[in-house]
């Protein structure tokens, strides 16, 4: 066991990862993970692992990812991820985590909290603290579950969200920063999320509206205020809204416009940062019309047995400039 790190052994042994393929609890046998179900697959072949420590909990055969190119690569990113030179100057004149780090407070607030025990937060999409994040694992009440579909320090296992290797009703919380836009099916992912949360445990979702394609082939989808918290329907809502504004979304054009004209990262960064001051209007114009021009949006909401949601709630539901 001494390859796994605690918290691993910890929600290995009380059942709430399982075997990817079949959802039966997991084992730990001569420190090599193996399914308890004797008809599966994983009973008998070896859960693969990433460094000896980091188990790739994936059913290969309903997901994108490979299992060779995982092993071969030792869990690497298949692109860049935080750290390179740049991440400092444009954290500097994007900003906007202050909302972020507001959620985050009313998410803490709102996770199910155990006497005696700490609850169970899982992030999706863990494997670089998001921005306006940093606070969750200063938390004392909470146990964070991290997981990415890449390998790093923060990341606990490997898996897709489109099938989370997940028990049933077993997560207090659950955070998915910046993923939404990534997944293939994010309704898929959103049901995974309902699926193992427990009753009364929340979701803490930010997802991109007027941003441009990032992540080059791995980014596919974009959603209104609206349509966010329809992607939510079956989740009693806590809280949504818009994360920045029209102005954030000028910078973007900006950025993106330079780094078309010049086909330089680094000159399109300076150039924008000469035309930062226009995330002020983010702050100049109403928060209503902030919602129909948003760059990314949030929602916060709880899993609630007697939630209903009727078509007609998402048109009264709307919160922009253009209501009649």
């Amino acid at each position: 066991m001494k390859s796994f790190s605690p918290l691993l052994i910890e929600h290995i042994e009380n059942g709430t990862l399982v075997c990817p393929l079949c959802l039966s609890p997991l084992k730990i046998v001569d420190e090599s993970l193996h399914c308890s179900n004797t008809a599966c697959a994983h009973s008998t072949e070896e859960i693969p692992l990433i460094q000896k420590k980091v188990p790739i909990l994936v059913n290969f055969e309903e997901s994108i990812l490979s299992k060779e190119p995982l092993l071969a690569t030792g869990g690497e990113s298949l692109i860049p991820r935080s750290g390179n030179k740049y991440d400092a100057i444009k954290k500097i004149f994007w900003g906007g985590d202050g909302k972020t780090r507001k959620n985050l407070a009313q998410f803490l607030g709102s996770v199910p909290k155990h006497p005696g025990r700490k609850s169970t937060v899982l992030i999706i999409g863990g494997g670089a603290v998001g921005n306006g994040a940093g606070g969750m694992y200063d938390a004392t009440d909470i146990d964070v579950l991290s997981f990415d579909i890449y390998a790093s320090s923060n990341t606990d296992f490997i898996a897709d969200g489109h099938s989370l290797p997940i028990a049933n009703d077993s997560i207090d919380g659950i955070w998915i920063q910046a993923v939404l836009e990534h997944v293939m099916y994010p309704h898929r992912v959103v049901a995974e999320i309902h699926r193992v949360l427990k009753a009364g445990g929340v979701v803490y979702a930010e997802t991109p509206f007027q941003q441009h394609v990032h992540e080059g082939p791995y980014d596919f989808t974009r959603f209104t205020e609206s349509g966010h918290r329809l992607l939510f329907k079956d989740f009693k809502l806590l809280d949504s809204g818009f994360l920045t504004g029209i102005g954030t979304v000028l910078l973007w054009n900006v950025r993106y416009a330079a780094w078309g004209l010049t086909r330089s990262k680094k000159a399109a960064i300076i150039i924008a940062m000469a035309f930062g001051w226009v995330r002020l209007f983010d702050h100049l114009v109403p928060d209503s019309f902030n919602v129909d021009t948003a760059s990314g949006v949030y929602f916060l909401g709880r899993k609630d047995p007697n939630h209903r949601f009727h078509e007609r709630d998402i048109v009264a539901h709307y919160k922009g400039f253009q209501r009649k």
